[in-house]
């Protein structure tokens, strides 16, 4: 098996961490190939998987100075200028797909440009995606082939195009689960973890954390990840002491970082399913969110929800969390709860899709 998922050797993300659990579950079942882009210079790899083969290629990665000028010149979104010099690389590499039984894909773009760059090897490709959006995708990628991961896009597909396309839960690593059921926290430390983007409204969670006096008040704001909006709020917020910038990170790492944490806030406008939450629910660290239906789908009310943006009404949910019967009821709720999620589970539907 060949996955293809370019941003997987240098970004921590929901796709990025999907298909490195893919692949340790998958690892003893069928051999796998992960083609992946280089991270680019003075960047290291976070993907190091034994028993997985690894090739990279060059590409434009989304965040780098030349995607975004040309971004603005063509007037087309980041994400599409990455697939596309990913697959030129690809084309350039002289690789033989034919030599795989089943090539994965993992972002609607690569989907499509493998479809239609390879047209004779369609009925080898197997795509799971958090959605479709692009025009005239289902002209040139077969709609029995495609699988969402996550619950935000089968209503939209239905409603656009027609088309049925099964949903497919996200599962959590054993690891993020503790030994012992957490304590009440000893340090307030709220906690971001994902992409630093506008679709995540991380922008807004510093703003809000500094205009909230919660830092008068001994709370700490911890970001994990990078992206686009990481320079700017360094330059805004790099030098307060009560805010810290950790960058990217490994899973062991994120870990670490997430066991020492009051609430994990998550203000996302757009999500497919939610894995940082889920994640954090496993280590028993209560969530804060947008009630979301792709979130409430399969978390039900275990996180807890805030109205879209209000500063007044995160603020009181945060607060709430200070009496620790309530913390510690929603932390036993949550692990509890995370635990019928599984990647083997998940792992084993996709193996028995991808071999249909």
């Amino acid at each position: 098996m060949l996955f293809i998922c370019p941003t997987v050797a240098g970004y921590i993300g929901g796709t990025e961490t999907v298909v490195s659990q893919f692949c340790q579950r998958l690892k003893h079942k069928a051999q796998i190939t992960l083609l992946s882009g280089e991270p680019g210079a003075g960047r290291k790899r976070l993907v190091d998987l034994e028993g997985v083969e690894l090739l990279t290629l060059p590409f434009i990665a989304r965040d780098s100075k030349l995607n975004r000028v040309l971004s603005k010149l063509l007037m087309t979104s980041p994400f599409k200028i990455e697939s596309y010099s990913f697959f030129r690389s690809l084309g350039q590499s002289g690789m033989d797909l034919s030599r795989y039984d089943y090539i994965v894909t993992f972002y609607e773009a690569d989907a499509y440009l493998l479809s239609k760059r390879y047209p004779a090897l369609r009925q080898r490709f197997r795509h799971f995606l958090p959605g479709v959006s692009l025009r005239g995708f289902f002209k040139h990628v077969p709609a029995k082939d495609v699988f969402y991961l996550g619950y935000r896009a089968a209503e939209k597909t239905r409603r656009k195009w027609g088309l049925e396309i099964q949903s497919l839960p996200l599962g959590v690593d054993g690891a993020f689960f503790p030994p012992n059921p957490p304590a009440y926290p000893a340090d307030k430390r709220l906690l971001y973890i994902g992409r630093l983007d506008g679709s995540k409204n991380v922008d807004w969670l510093t703003d809000f954390f500094m205009q909230s006096g919660l830092a008068r008040q001994g709370y700490h704001l911890d970001i994990v990840g990078d992206g686009p909006l990481l320079d700017s709020l360094l330059a805004k917020y790099g030098n307060e002491p009560s805010m810290t910038f950790h960058g990217r990170k490994r899973q062991e790492e994120v870990i670490g970082i997430l066991r020492l944490a009051f609430l994990l806030l998550h203000p996302t406008d757009h999500e497919s399913f939610g894995l940082t939450i889920l994640e954090a629910m496993a280590a028993g660290i209560p969530v804060l969110t947008h009630g979301l239906d792709s979130i409430k789908a399969w978390a039900g009310e275990h996180p807890r929800y805030a109205a879209h943006l209000d500063a007044a009404a995160w603020t009181r949910e945060i607060q709430k969390f200070e009496q620790p019967a309530y913390w510690l009821s929603v932390s036993a709720g949550s692990l509890e709860y995370a635990k019928a999620f599984t990647w083997e589970r998940v792992a084993d539907q996709v193996l028995e899709l991808i071999a249909t």
